[in-house]
């Protein structure tokens, strides 16, 4: 059985980085996909430490609406 991936949009801002940071850490059978426009919320400071090396992790910059 393959992976499940879960796409987070908005998770660079504050609730969506939590939801995803919850999601990496408590899940670590899950890839987490991250989209956000990094608009006045949003920050790739917000994104967990060492997550984007870790392979279950990316982060998208783009807007959803596109």
């Amino acid at each position: 059985m393959s992976a499940k991936t879960i796409l987070v949009t908005g998770g660079a801002g504050f609730i969506g980085s939590n939801f995803a940071r919850r999601l990496y850490t408590n899940y670590p059978e899950y890839r987490v996909l991250v989209v956000d426009a990094l608009t006045y919320a949003g920050s790739v400071a917000n994104l967990p430490d060492g997550a984007q090396q870790s392979g279950r992790y990316e982060f998208w910059y783009g807007d959803v609406r596109n």
